[in-house]
């Protein structure tokens, strides 16, 4: 404040009160007293107000240091983390595409095995039907050759016996035994059966012994075709369980490599939106660190301005006072002032005996055990031939009984195979259908993550478009305006030299020749002189150039501010379509995840059930190569066991009278 103001003020002062109750100053007081005071507490206030805004000013200070800091180390932590965080998210990329690859050799290699387990399979359903085909074909054989044999009875009874029997029956299976394993009959025993042929009453014994040849070489052809059997089941059942073994390793290599790859994808999305939030944590930071840092610039230009403005008001006080002080000022004021007045305000018997075993042999001819039974009835006494046939019976009802027993366990066996396989076999289509259901949804959600990655994609590309557009106008607008106050500049310049000059008055003086005595010979004396005429028309222009570029400034100022606004605004809205997409995109990938796992979980129920399925038809098979034969001619063999006890019975009640 320079002194001449003050004394301006001085005057206002002596012509007010400073006293609430308007006290009227003593007036033997000099009249410069007052004022000298009130300058000396205005000093006093000055003093007061620096201390008072250095004490903000320190404070503020503090403020400054402490957020400075505390945002600068932030920000660093921030964008170590993002680094951190985008290292792991291609590491995850990498270790998801990298399972990707092992899983899908491994879902090759399980198809090799299951095919290979299949074929197994095929081949050992062959291998049985075969057996089975081969089996009863020599069982019947057998049964046949036995039927021969018992047909021809004992050796010592062996011509007595086809004297009573029905030799065009014998004649006839014997050139069906010599038809079907002529490989078994030697030359010498074909000439011996075709020689009995032609005289049945001759060489019986021999044909006996014939009979029991080819029998015992077919007996152990079934022996052999058994264990050969066996062997093909066991080296079946070894391979089978070792490629199971192998699928089961396979599905739990791939179990695991699905269960991996789905928990790399789910920290994959939660990277990826932790770095998101990262970076929205580092952008915030970043513009709080730059509005401190403004804000604490300008209180630092604040504070060097406010702390010379106050201690110029100090110097100029200071001098006001001293000022004041002098005799001078005293008396002139004492001389031209009275008195003064100052106010101042203030929150899961022999014939029964032959008819005894007749009744026998008749019987017998299916079950050589009553033809044995009939010859012994022939030969001991009553009571050794009753026991025996008692025996016979207790041991045909024993075989009746056994039969239904196994019957009854084959029917329930075999229905309970069925209800069972056919239970499982609807959880394996459900599983099938569920595991399908799965795949769709995955190959749905995968479609659907590819679509909102490329939509990111997108709107990230418009984003950064329209960045750089916006930094290419902002840029040719700060070279607008430079240029049009440089034309502005320049078009003033040239305005104010002509102004100097044309501006002087309102016409140039007219200069004129003198008067008076000149003579009459002088020459003629100069023109009025006289301004150009353009003069006007050229300044008028320039001042029309210096108007347009100040339009052209300020609608090219307006134009940026419109530009500056849309860009924000479709940024703050493209960024906030971006964060909703890669919020979808984190919980896309995570329902992903989960349909993964519960796909493994499908996949691993629908194998344990297609291993049950396996076991049961394993059991069905065994079921009908025990079963099928005894089911089929059940009715028939009990029938004929049944005839046989009452034969029996029969037999029994002649011996007894």
């Amino acid at each position: 404040m320079q002194v001449r103001q003050l004394f301006g003020l001085v005057i206002l002062l002596l012509s007010s009160s400073l006293t609430v109750g308007r006290k009227v100053l003593d007036v033997k007081k000099r009249p410069t007293t007052k004022v000298i005071e009130l300058l000396q507490d205005m000093q006093t206030q000055v003093e007061s107000d620096g201390k008072a805004d250095e004490k903000i000013y320190d404070k503020f200070s503090c403020w400054c240091t402490q957020n400075k800091k505390e945002k600068s180390e932030a920000i660093k932590t921030s964008e170590r983390s993002v680094k951190v965080l985008q290292a792991r998210v291609e590491e995850l990329l990498s270790k998801s595409q990298t399972l990707k690859t092992e899983s899908e050799k491994l879902e090759d290699e399980l198809a090799a095995k299951r095919a290979s387990l299949d074929k197994s399979a095929a081949l050992r359903k062959q291998q049985l039907k075969e057996y089975v085909s081969d089996k009863q074909r020599l069982t019947g054989d057998i049964g046949s050759v036995e039927a021969g044999i018992a047909q021809f009875g004992t050796d010592e009874t062996a011509t007595g016996f086809l004297q009573k029997q029905n030799v065009a029956a014998l004649q006839t299976n014997l050139r069906k035994l010599l038809e079907q394993q002529s490989s078994r009959i030697s030359h010498m025993d074909r000439e011996n059966i075709e020689a009995f042929l032609q005289e049945p009453t001759t060489g019986a014994g021999a044909i006996v012994g014939t009979l029991t040849g080819i029998k015992d070489s077919m007996s152990d052809d079934l022996k052999q075709l058994e264990e050969q059997e066996a062997t093909h089941k066991k080296d079946s059942e070894a391979l089978t369980l070792a490629i199971n073994n192998e699928i089961k390793a396979s599905n739990t290599q791939l179990d695991n490599k699905v269960m991996e790859k789905a928990d790399a994808d789910e920290e994959h999305a939660h990277k990826k939106l932790s770095i998101k939030e990262t970076k929205d944590t580092l952008a915030s930071d970043k513009e709080f660190l730059a509005d401190v840092e403004k804000r604490c610039a300008d209180t630092d230009s604040q504070w060097e301005e406010r702390s010379k403005t106050r201690a110029d008001e100090l110097e100029a006080i200071s001098k006001a006072i001293a000022t004041l002080n002098a005799d001078e000022a005293h008396d002139t004021f004492s001389k031209s002032f009275g008195k003064s007045f100052v106010q101042v305000s203030g929150t899961s018997g022999q014939e029964r005996r032959e008819l005894a075993a007749e009744t026998l042999e008749k019987a017998g001819k299916k079950d050589a055990r009553l033809l044995a039974l009939a010859q012994q009835a022939k030969i001991d006494g009553f009571t050794k031939v009753k026991k025996a046939m008692d025996d016979m019976v207790a041991a045909l009802k024993k075989e009746q009984k056994n039969e239904v027993d196994q019957k009854e366990y084959c029917v329930k066996s075999l229905q309970t195979n069925k209800v069972q396989t056919e239970d499982k076999t609807g959880a394996k289509d459900r599983l099938v259908a569920k595991e399908g259901t799965l795949g769709a949804s995955l190959s749905e959600l995968e479609d659907e993550v590819s679509s909102l990655n490329g939509e990111v994609a997108e709107l990230k590309k418009q984003l950064t478009i329209a960045s750089q557009n916006r930094e290419a106008e902002n840029k040719e607008f700060q070279k607008v305006v430079p240029e049009q106050r440089e034309a502005r500049r320049l078009l003033k310049q040239a305005l104010e030299v002509l102004g100097k000059f044309y501006n002087k008055q309102e016409s140039l003086v007219e200069v004129h020749a003198h008067s008076g005595n000149e003579t009459e010979d002088a020459p003629a004396g100069f023109k009025d002189y006289q301004s150009n005429s353009k003069s006007f028309g050229v300044m008028s222009m320039i001042q029309q150039l210096i108007a347009d570029s100040k339009t052209i400034e300020v609608e090219a100022a307006r134009e940026e501010a419109s530009a500056q606004k849309a860009y924000e605004a479709f940024a703050k809205d493209t960024s906030g379509s971006v964060e909703k997409k890669e919020a979808a995109l984190a919980e896309k990938r995570g329902e992903k995840a989960n349909l993964e796992k519960t796909k493994v979980q499908t996949r691993q129920s629908k194998e344990g059930v297609e291993s049950e399925l396996d076991n049961l038809g394993q059991t069905k098979a065994q079921l009908h190569d025990s079963c099928d034969r005894l089911l089929s001619n059940f009715e028939a063999r009990q029938a004929a066991r049944s005839d046989e006890i009452d034969s029996v019975a029969k037999a029994k009640a002649i011996l007894s009278g």
